[in-house]
């Protein structure tokens, strides 16, 4: 019964039509960034991906413009703009995504800028689609003089994930000391509801369980799971990876079904699941129990773990993405109808529905030793009911959410 899962997920980009007027079906570019710096420059590795799979990024990318500016706003002075033509030697990836490298002179990351950047796509006829990304530089990622790539396609490493079937490879510009590469030992937690009072759980780093010295060139291979962190001991430029099984951010193993399932299950229904001597059947019958139908269950099965996947993609942090505040909203609530960024704090807004009402959450960004990308949830026991109506709806098997 189980269907395989698409990829699904809400889009921070704007977007801007030529010629032709806006179509009601939109596709959902997003951008990710992996980057290195060298003596004179700071190398970005920008990744765009269509999450909804509606545009072919390889036969429709024409260029990126890209503009620096002292600020967010387009009152902000600005101090660079250039244009990077898409050609046959950026690479694309399976999936469809697109990789454009872009150099940038350190003296305009230094200064803590802003990168505005824009993905021009032909579509039919004379139209273009022209979709709006921003990325804040920061003097720290000056000391960055490293980078993991894949070993069969020189990719890097997007978003701070891996899996234990990847082979990767350290890729730096200057000769030096290895660097440490150590797996901790660590626990997390899903995320919390929206309405609980309690803290938001820091992550629980034990020791070292064990340490792998790396040089540039070399060739490794992570085939435990759980978080590492890499860089020079002692040094504060240091990153997270976090390993995972199976074909991660995708969901293909039964355990991988089970987990974020906590979010609309009893404790004793996981207890049941887990201890199920064929998991398998264990969650089929879950859903069927929710569905009542085969039809509506597998329908409920292709929504729920979409989310999932499109939450690992999105949101990974130094968890997985399904287990973070971000994630856990994006699950049950499924694409916000918008989504504003000032600062360092994230706005989702639910518009209200003939299903829903209107709901507002509001994440922040939090520094963290192992990943740009963590953000927590404000809290607030008014969520309460809306949450609980919205976990409701699901186990009554309303899909349209």
């Amino acid at each position: 019964m189980l269907a395989a899962c698409g990829s699904s997920g809400p889009s921070y980009t704007g977007m801007v039509r030529e010629l032709m007027p806006v179509r009601q079906e939109q596709p959902e570019v997003v951008m990710h960034h992996a980057y290195y710096a060298s003596s004179d420059s700071l190398h970005l590795f920008l990744r765009f991906e269509d999450l909804r799979q509606l545009l072919d990024l390889h036969q429709g990318a024409s260029r990126i413009d890209y503009i620096i500016r002292s600020g967010a706003t387009e009152r902000d002075m600005l101090l660079l703009r250039d244009t990077v033509q898409i050609a046959a030697a950026h690479k694309v990836l399976a999936d469809g995504s697109l990789e454009v490298p872009v150099t940038i002179p350190n003296q305009y990351v230094a200064a803590g800028n802003v990168i505005q950047v824009r993905l021009w796509l032909k579509l039919s006829g004379q139209e273009r689609l022209g979709t709006s990304h921003k990325l804040s530089l920061s003097p720290d990622m000056l000391r960055k003089d490293y980078l993991l790539v894949r070993a069969d396609t020189g990719i890097p490493i997007f978003r701070d994930f891996a899996t234990t079937a990847d082979r990767l490879v350290l890729r730096r510009d200057t000769t030096g000391q290895p660097l440490a590469l150590n797996l901790l030992e660590t626990s997390f937690q899903p995320a919390l509801p929206p309405m609980s009072t309690r803290p938001e759980p820091m992550v629980d780093v034990g020791k070292v369980i064990d340490t792998l010295r790396i040089s540039s060139g070399d060739t490794i291979q992570l085939t435990k799971e759980g978080l590492y962190l890499l860089g020079r001991a002692g040094s504060a430029v240091q990153s997270g990876l976090l390993v995972q099984g199976g074909s991660f951010p995708l969901v293909t193993r039964v355990q991988d079904m089970i987990t974020p399932l906590i979010y609309l299950t009893t404790s004793s229904e996981r207890e049941a699941l887990y201890n199920a001597k064929d998991q398998k059947a264990a969650v089929d019958s879950f859903w069927l129990k929710v569905a009542k139908d085969k039809s509506l269950a597998r329908e409920l099965i292709r929504t729920y773990y979409t989310r999932v996947e499109a939450a690992n993609k999105l949101y990974t942090s130094y968890k997985p993405g399904w287990a973070t505040d971000r994630g856990m909203i994006y699950i049950i609530y499924g694409k916000p109808s918008n989504v504003s960024v000032i600062g360092n704090a994230e706005t989702w807004i639910y518009r209200e529905t003939e299903a829903s009402p209107y709901v507002k959450f509001v994440f922040n960004k939090k520094e963290n030793t192992f990943t740009e990308n963590h953000y927590e949830l404000i809290r607030n026991r008014e969520y309460e009911e809306n949450w609980y109506s919205t976990v409701a709806k699901w186990r009554a098997g309303i899909t349209n959410l």
